[in-house]
């Protein structure tokens, strides 16, 4: 079995990035869903998706539209998508409590747990922060 990745916000923010000359990080970004689609081992949350379609439509310096939006909601939902249910949310509320980390990043930690995810590609967490045999990487730290 594959060990699988859970992909944060800003990876999905970076790739819709509709600069004349992709930046490096676009291209990281591009190149990580390309290789979680094509080896099926990706996984997001709902709330992931949710929050890709506020920062990309309305709090990114070029916004995309609603639509465009969509478009690639639909492209990235051939990844797992894991929804939180109650235990998860007070999972949750206990990683924030002992690590002192923002509830939503306590909340990503725990859906990645959820999912038996090995890593977790994201720039807003401590690049190697460990936990329970789950490990964050930066993939822009390379």
């Amino acid at each position: 079995m594959k060990d699988k990745a859970f992909l944060d916000t800003n990876i999905f923010v970076y790739a819709i990035d509709s600069s004349p000359e992709p930046t490096r990080k676009t291209n990281i970004a591009r190149e990580l869903i390309r290789e979680q689609i094509q080896q099926e081992t990706g996984v997001i949350s709902i709330q992931v998706v949710q929050e890709f379609f506020q920062v990309s439509t309305q709090k990114i310096g070029t916004p995309i539209t609603t639509e465009d939006a969509l478009l690639f909601i639909q492209h990235i939902s051939v990844l797992q998508i894991v929804a939180a249910n109650l235990d998860m949310v007070v999972s949750a509320v206990h990683l924030h409590k002992r690590y002192a980390l923002s509830f939503w990043d306590s909340h990503i930690l725990q859906t990645a747990k959820s999912a038996d995810c090995s890593c977790v590609f994201s720039e807003d967490l401590q690049d190697d922060f460990r936990l329970n045999g789950l490990i964050v990487k930066n993939p822009f730290s390379i």
